[in-house]
């Protein structure tokens, strides 16, 4: 697990539209999508040093330290788009 963040935080909360009615008609595809979402949200949240700090049933609440300005990522990702 990710060390808390500190200083000045981003959070990230994350919710399964519709979620209610799907687990209502669909009990077990449910179950099982929500456990690959859980353990993809987790991988890629502790994969980028977040702090996944609470589970709400359909999404999750997650903390990061705030991020660093990247100006080469930025235009390395807006030339990609070209």
């Amino acid at each position: 697990m990710t060390d808390r963040p500190t200083g000045i935080i981003t959070f990230l909360f994350t919710d399964i539209e519709g979620s209610t009615g799907r687990w209502e008609e669909q009990t077990a595809e449910m179950r099982e999508a929500l456990a690959r979402h859980d353990d993809v949200l987790r991988t890629i949240i502790e994969a980028h040093g977040g702090w996944l700090f609470k589970h709400t049933g359909d999404g999750v609440l997650a903390g990061f330290s705030s991020p660093r300005p990247q100006p080469d990522k930025t235009i390395e990702h807006s030339v990609s788009m070209l």
